[in-house]
């Protein structure tokens, strides 16, 4: 039976991660990080074969511990606190596991870099990645950020430690509401359709241009279920350590387009009154939303073809226009029990 350990168990993505995971993974022995004995009762009233573990980010002793006795650690609460990133490379060095794996969550910004040094939020940029066929620019891309502190530990990891296998993915926008016991919401789309509906009008950055790749949660889920089920499988060094990076995506849609959208369906729905989409620069952004300029302002656009091609990855979720919807009428929803 193998055993898995997994941060960020009531989060959004960790959530519906461990959801997938107790469909698919059931004779595996899972563990989960959370903070409260709260949390722990929400947990275990969802998915009762779950073992909570109490503790942060901050608790290192026990991630470590956890981590050496873990098959496969995923750590998807952050992709940037390095106390708990080291407690989990300590732990997996120290591990007695024949070839224990980590699975790490990151974010598409990585790739937003150029636009946020030009200052050019809403502009267009045409640079699309691959993960297969252009992984050496990638990796280029991660080695030279010390801001990526925690990705470059994954990436390092192996080439003193051998027997840990790690994987990091890059989730784009994600959608779509989660299977989790606690947060379901995502940020990008409910951010702008809540700021939509308070405003009374559409709104974008600068001209609006900028995209990013976008993938329902559900399929992020459903590819790390992969990984981990590969972690017993698969001898492929194709798939972890320095060629571990993976993309995941079903499309791509510039934030103008988003936004229009959402406002002509919120103005259909009588939320709001004007569907025009007017233009906001990078400082109101980052005041609608933590980060609001990068995360609706940037480029990110990327080919996720590393999971299709090696991991038979197919993404099965609704497709972005069909969340937006469901997205306006949550977000108008709630909007509307708060007056």
């Amino acid at each position: 039976m193998s055993r898995i350990f997994i941060t960020g168990a009531t989060g959004y993505i960790g959530g519906d991660v461990l959801f997938a995971l107790t469909q698919a993974c059931r004779a595996s022995n899972i563990s989960a990080l959370v903070r409260s004995e709260s949390r722990a009762s929400q947990l275990t009233n969802k998915f009762p074969s779950v073992t909570p573990v109490i503790g942060d980010l901050d608790s290192v002793a026990k991630i470590t511990r956890e981590a050496s006795e873990a098959d496969v650690v995923l750590h998807l609460a952050s992709s940037n606190h390095l106390p708990s990133a080291t407690a989990i490379a300590q732990g997996l060095t120290e591990s007695k596991r024949q070839k224990p794996v980590w699975i790490q969550i990151s974010g598409a910004s990585l790739l937003s870099g150029p636009d946020i040094t030009a200052n050019a939020y809403g502009e267009p940029r045409s640079q699309e990645f691959n993960d297969l066929h252009g992984i050496s620019e990638i990796r280029d891309i991660i080695t030279s950020s010390p801001k990526r502190a925690v990705d470059n530990l994954l990436l390092s990891l192996s080439a003193t430690n051998p027997h840990v296998r790690t994987a990091i993915i890059y989730g784009p926008l994600i959608y779509g509401q989660g299977r989790g016991p606690v947060n379901q919401r995502s940020i990008q789309l409910p951010s702008l359709a809540k700021a939509i509906i308070q405003h009374g009008h559409g709104l974008q950055v600068g001209r609006g241009l900028s995209c990013w790749s976008n993938v329902h949660v559900s399929d992020i889920a459903q590819l790390v279920v992969k990984l981990t089920q590969e972690a017993s499988n698969s001898q492929n060094v194709s798939l972890w350590n320095e060629n571990g990076i993976y993309f995941a995506e079903n499309g791509k849609m510039p934030f103008g387009e988003i936004s229009q959208r959402v406002s002509s369906f919120a103005a259909e729905q009588g939320f709001i009154k004007d569907p025009t989409v007017k233009s906001i620069d990078a400082d109101t952004a980052d005041k609608l939303t933590a980060h609001g300029a990068v995360l609706l302002g940037t480029n990110a656009q990327y080919t996720a073809s590393r999971a299709r091609e090696l991991l038979g990855w197919k993404p099965q979720g609704p497709s972005l226009e069909e969340e937006i919807l469901r997205a306006v009428r949550e977000e108008a929803s709630q909007f509307t029990s708060k007056l």
